[in-house]
Parts: C-alpha cells; structure tokens; sequence
C-alpha cells in the first residue's frame, strides 16, 4: 500500500509539473541566441539573454486568496530561478596537431558550464542577460578564440524554478544540426561532460557587479552556483 502511495504522488507531480511548464515560452522565453564575444584581454563573454512572460501560478492565485503567511506571494515575480549555460568548443590545436589521425571531430570536443541563481526576477516582459565569462587565454591555447573571433560548436540552456525546468524553443544550438533527437543527444553531452571543466566558465557578476541587472537579484556569492 505504502508503494502503491509514493507512486500514485510520482505519478501526480510529473502530471502536475507537465501541466505547468507544458507550453513553450509562455512564462520564460530566450530573446535571441547565446553570442559569445571577446569581452576584454582576460575574458569572453557569453550572454543569455531571456524574457520572463508570466509566473506559473498567476491565474490560480489570483482566484484564491491566501489565508496563511505561507501562501502569500507576490506573482510580479519569480523566486529562485536558475539559467544554466552549456557551451561546447572543439581544441582546434589538438585538432590540427592529430590531424592525419582516424579521431572525429567529437573526440576534440570539450564542454562547459555554469549558472546563475536568482533570489528572484521581476516579470515585465523586459529582456534581461545572464551574463557568464570564460579565460580567454585558455580559449587562445585551444585555438578556439583567434583572431578575435570565437569558434562556438554549440550551445545549450535550461532555465528552471525550484530546479523544474520551464519549456522554451530555441534552446539548444549545435553546429549545423536541427532534428530534435540530435540537439537533445547534445544537450545530454554537454550536461554529462561539462564536469570535469567545472568552474571555468562562471557567472559574470562573481568578477564584477556590474553584470548585474536591476531587475533581478542574484543569490549571494557563497550560495551562489555548483
């Protein structure tokens, strides 16, 4: 009975979660592409930039007042959101050093990733940035940053609240590829290898406050990433 119970509740929250993230974009969106430029001699930059369209639980709220301190909300904002980058570079050195080996392109693939976590954010429609920065000196030694031009395989994000990933179109960018088995097989690439570089993309404001935007706060540094 006690089986039967946890998986009749399983069964309720991934029902009740697919409800609430169910359409595309209809709380969060992407308002463009990741580009990822030379931000200074020591950095590059990738932004996220992303529009929050509405909270989940608006309409409900709205028609049920709160009688408990718990249940009070304010539906103007979103509390702890996550936008989590993934980017993928190929070591074009180790590329052209190997290249009369039998190696696919794949095996020179090298993957990062970082996030940024909000307290909350505020849903006005607005564009805002996730900023993040990456050692430009390592992207120069790998040979993916010449020139000053970045040599992006791919890309992926997730933005999810209370780590419940919301559904949004265009989220994933690899190469020339655009069936969904394909991008998603990268995406699980990207989250499965990232790891081992861990900590080498970062979220911007760790370096600098001014990446911050005023309609959103960030968790404080201590709490703040993986």
């Amino acid at each position: 009975m006690k089986i039967l119970k946890l998986i009749s509740f399983a069964l309720l929250s991934s029902l009740f979660a697919g409800q609430l993230f169910s359409a595309p974009d209809e709380y969060v969106k992407l308002a463009g592409k990741v580009v990822v430029t030379k931000e200074s001699d020591m950095w590059l930059k990738a932004t996220v930039p992303f529009v929050t369209v509405a909270h989940p639980k608006a309409q409900t709220y709205l028609k049920k007042r709160p009688t408990t301190i718990q249940e009070v909300m304010n539906v103007e904002f979103l509390d702890n959101l996550k936008v989590r980058l993934y980017l993928c570079f190929s070591n074009e050195h180790q590329k052209k050093t190997l290249r009369s080996s039998t190696l696919t392109d794949a095996q020179f693939y090298q993957y990062y990733s970082a996030e940024v976590e909000y307290l909350t954010v505020q849903v006005d429609r607005n564009t805002k940035n996730a900023h993040f920065l990456f050692p430009a000196l390592l992207a120069e030694r790998d040979g993916f940053f010449k020139g000053g031009y970045v040599k992006l395989v791919g890309y992926a994000v997730e933005i999810s609240q209370n780590d419940v990933p919301f559904e949004i179109s265009e989220s994933i960018f690899f190469d020339k590829y655009r069936t969904e088995e394909i991008l998603n097989k990268f995406k699980a690439q990207a989250a499965a290898n990232s790891d081992k570089n861990r900590g080498l993309l970062m979220p911007a404001h760790l370096v600098d406050s001014s990446y911050l935007d005023a309609t959103t706060v960030v968790k404080p540094k201590a709490d703040a990433g993986r």
